[in-house]
């Protein structure tokens, strides 16, 4: 019934990108306000929502050693292709880092924290010999406004014509049930959604490579080494763990490899897709039956992400990519409806609290933590066992809760965004400044 919709909901909403999609955003608007100079570059103002500043702060740049809003500026100044969205990165090579770096000992480039823009907003200024701005709102991609010489070159006029719009189809999701977007996954033309499978090498590759590298915090070698001495079972809850762990470690140490997104986000790409993959895997279920477990997980956490926001106080590799990775889960273990409704509550029941504080190494523990909980909670839900209905913040059915979750998102936890970006402001631990 909502065939074409879904689809192309799917097709728009998971998409390569190339290190973290913060950094890519900014650079990408700055990237495109550089389009316009002529000159040499005088000075380079980026204003942004703390949402942003706080995810772009402390990860690595794809193909560097180096992290931070200022470098990925200097970066996309220096070779930033806007053209290729998300990708923005993709020409990084020795000789742009050393031009960045050169960049950098100029003192031009100033980043600043705004208020009153929304949780997702962008900003780029850059002066030379003339001037030009780049406005980015409410996703990653959608460059709203262009200016050159303080005249608009493109503006924006209608939300659905954007590059990455802000999604027609919200309705349609926000008013089906879990029930019925499930005979709906299971309905699909499979040649609609085949390119879905094009995430699990890109983001296994991720894993293996984070592995046998030992990059970032090396989480996912850990694992495997306890699993190997046999500190903690070698099973299919923590063998996902060390997956979704070394993808992550790779990832926001800034290694130059794609993975594939959802939502917006590398990271819950990379949760959104390898636990159901690793389960396929154990089940030895055909290709089919994983595509259609990626469908299933990339529009749940789709659907979910359209009601906690596109960047939240709380993780959304948990309440988001963790619950669509569960779902699909359950799914490939034949849970019925009822089950699959246990599992969200279960997911939701857990991880709910689970406080985002930017993109950086320790994502890895969170996605290692998401996706072991993904297999849990669905494991368990097979056995009937999960948090039923009125329990805290889950509600009366499933729909209910993933819009409870959503509320405490948007509307409970308005304050944590800015007290969680003070404290990664100050200059010393609180402890310090109480002492």
């Amino acid at each position: 019934m909502h065939k074409d919709s879904l689809i192309a909901l799917l097709k728009r909403m998971v998409k390569p990108a190339l290190g973290c999609t913060e950094p890519a955003a900014i650079a990408l608007a700055v990237a495109r306000a550089n389009l316009e100079i002529r000159g040499e570059l005088r000075k380079v103002f980026v204003r942004m929502s703390g949402n942003i500043f706080k995810n772009a702060r402390g990860v690595g740049i794809p193909g560097t050693t180096e992290s931070g809003i200022d470098f990925a500026v200097a970066l996309a100044l220096v070779c930033g292709k806007w053209e290729m969205g998300l990708e923005v990165f993709s020409d990084v090579d020795e000789k742009a880092v050393q031009e960045a770096h050169a960049l950098m000992d100029k003192k031009i480039i100033f980043i600043e924290v705004c208020d009153g823009e929304g949780n997702f907003f962008i900003e780029a200024n850059i002066e030379a010999d003339n001037s030009a701005k780049a406005v980015i709102r409410d996703a990653h991609t959608n460059i709203v406004y262009v200016e050159c010489g303080g005249k608009c070159v493109f503006k924006l006029e209608k939300q659905q014509n954007a590059q990455e719009p802000k999604n027609e189809h919200v309705p349609l999701l926000r008013n089906m049930t879990m029930q019925d977007l499930r005979k709906e996954v299971e309905e699909l033309p499979l040649e609609d959604i085949a390119f879905l499978i094009a995430g699990v090498p890109m983001n296994y590759r991720m894993a293996k490579v984070g592995l046998e590298q030992k990059t970032g915090l090396a989480l996912g070698n850990a694992i495997k080494e306890l699993m190997e001495e046999g500190s903690i079972e070698n099973n299919i809850v923590n063998t996902v763990r060390m997956f979704a762990a070394a993808a992550a470690d790779a990832r926001m140490a800034g290694l130059k490899m794609p993975v594939m997104s959802s939502a917006g986000s590398g990271n819950h790409g990379i949760t959104a897709i390898i636990p159901p993959y690793i389960v396929c895997q154990e089940k030895k279920y055909d290709e089919e039956k994983l595509i259609r477990a990626l469908a299933f997980s990339h529009l749940v956490t789709i659907a979910i992400k359209e009601f906690s926001g596109p960047l939240s106080p709380v993780c959304g590799c948990a309440i988001a990519a963790g619950i669509g990775a569960a779902v699909s889960i359950a799914w490939l273990l034949d849970c019925d409806d009822n089950q699959i409704a246990g599992v969200i509550n279960s997911m939701s029941g857990t991880l709910a609290g689970m406080l985002c504080d930017g993109a950086k190494g320790g994502c890895a523990f969170k996605l290692a933590t998401a996706a072991g909980e993904a297999v849990m909670c669905a494991l368990l839900a097979k056995k009937n066992v999960f948090i039923h209905k009125n329990q805290g913040i889950v509600g009366v059915c499933p729909e209910t809760t993933i819009q409870n979750v959503g509320y405490i998102c948007t509307q409970g936890m308005g304050a944590v965004d800015s007290t969680v970006i003070g404290v990664m402001l100050a200059d010393e631990p609180l402890s310090a400044r109480c002492g």
